[in-house]
C-alpha cells in the first residue's frame, strides 16, 4: 500500500468533477499533491482544501513547460483526467478535445517516462466504446460515436501504446456515468435534485435511454487501489455498477429520496450524443484484478448527493 504523505502526486484535471473527488481524498490523508490547471481554471470545488494542495497554471500543450515543470516536482504518482468538458459541438471544439486527448497525453506520457514515474492512471471513458445490446467488457471494440468519445478512445490508445511501447507503468479507467458531490450542477441528477428543491420543471428525454450510474467515491476508491495494486501496465478497467437505468427510473428514484414530487415534461428534451437504450458496464474484471466493486447502489448514492446539495445549498446552475 502507498503510504501518500511520503510520495509526490500530480493531477491533471484536478479542478473538475472526479479530479476535485480525488483531490480532496487524498489532501485529507496527508498527500503531497501538485495540480496542473488551466491559468482562467475556477478553484471552487477545491475552496476548503486549497492550503492543502501546490497548483500549477501550466498549459498541457507546452511540451517544454510541462517537462520543466514534471522535472521539477518529479511526481511519483500521476493521475491525468484533463479534458475539455462537455460535448464538442463546433469545429474550435473538436479540435481543443484532440489536442488536450493526444498532444497533451504525449507531452505527460514523455514527461512521466523521462522521470520514472511509477504509476500513471489515465483516465479514459465509457464513451470510447461502440454500441452493444449487453454490459460492455474491456476487450470490446473501441468505437467512438461522439466526438467525444473519439478524443477519449484516441487518448487511450497511446496511454496503451505508451505502456506496451516504452513500458510506462499506466492503468487506464473507464467510468461510466459518474454523479455524486461537485458534479456539474446543469448536468442531469444534480438538476432531478435541484429541481426536488426548487420546484422546477425538467425537460427529460422520450424513455428508453439507459444509463450505467456510478457514484463518484467508488470511482476515487478504484482510482486509489488502481495506483497502489501491481497490475499489468496498459490494462484497462470498467467503473460502472452493472445497473443501468432509464432516465424516467432515476426520476422516480430521486422522488422516493428526496419525498419530494418533480415536474416531468417527458420527452420535450432532445437526447444527447451518446444517448441509447443499452449502456451497463461488465465490471468482473475490476472484481478479479483490482478487488474493487461499487459501494454504493443509485438510492445510496443519490442520497449522500442529495444531504451534500442541501448543506451546500446549490440551487444554481452556474458552476461548471
Amino acid at each position: 500500500m502507498i503510504n501518500w504523505a511520503e510520495v509526490s502526486t500530480l493531477i491533471t484535471g484536478g479542478a473538475g468533477f472526479i479530479g476535485a473527488n480525488i483531490v480532496r481524498r487524498l489532501a485529507l490523508s496527508g498527500a503531497r499533491l501538485h495540480l496542473i490547471v488551466r491559468p482562467q481554471t475556477d478553484l471552487w470545488r477545491l475552496s476548503d482544501v486549497r492550503d492543502r494542495v501546490t497548483v500549477h497554471k501550466v498549459d498541457l500543450l507546452d511540451g517544454e513547460g510541462l517537462r520543466r515543470m514534471v522535472r521539477t516536482i518529479r511526481p511519483t504518482i500521476i493521475f491525468h483526467l484533463a479534458m475539455p468538458s462537455g460535448h464538442p459541438r463546433t469545429a474550435a471544439e473538436r479540435l481543443e478535445s484532440l489536442q488536450v486527448g493526444i498532444l497533451a497525453t504525449a507531452h505527460l506520457l514523455e514527461a512521466a517516462m523521462e522521470i520514472g514515474a511509477q504509476r500513471f492512471i489515465h483516465f479514459g471513458s465509457s464513451l470510447e466504446y461502440g454500441r452493444y445490446d449487453r454490459p460492455i467488457k474491456e476487450v470490446d471494440h473501441l468505437s467512438p460515436v461522439t466526438d467525444r468519445g473519439m478524443a477519449k478512445a484516441t487518448a487511450s490508445m497511446l496511454a496503451e501504446f505508451y505502456a506496451r511501447r516504452h513500458g510506462i507503468p499506466v492503468v487506464i479507467l473507464r467510468p461510466f456515468s459518474v454523479y455524486g458531490p461537485f458534479e456539474n450542477p446543469n448536468r442531469f441528477i444534480p438538476t432531478l435534485l435541484r429541481a426536488a428543491m426548487t420546484g422546477e420543471e425538467v425537460r427529460l428525454t422520450a424513455p428508453s435511454y439507459r444509463h450505467d450510474f456510478i457514484f463518484v467515491e467508488d470511482v476515487v476508491e478504484a482510482s486509489l487501489r488502481a495506483a497502489e495494486l501491481q497490475v499489468q501496465s496498459g490494462e484497462a478497467f470498467n467503473l460502472g455498477t452493472g445497473t443501468q437505468w432509464t432516465n424516467e427510473e432515476v426520476a422516480a428514484l430521486v422522488e422516493q429520496v428526496t419525498g419530494r414530487a418533480l415536474r416531468l415534461q417527458i420527452g420535450a428534451r432532445p437526447p444527447n450524443p451518446p444517448d441509447t437504450s443499452c449502456w451497463v458496464a461488465d465490471i468482473e474484471k475490476a472484481r478479479r484484478l483490482l478487488g474493487w466493486e461499487p459501494f454504493h447502489d443509485l438510492s445510496s448514492g443519490l442520497k449522500l448527493t442529495w444531504r451534500w446539495m442541501q448543506a451546500e445549498r446549490i440551487v444554481d446552475d452556474q458552476r461548471a
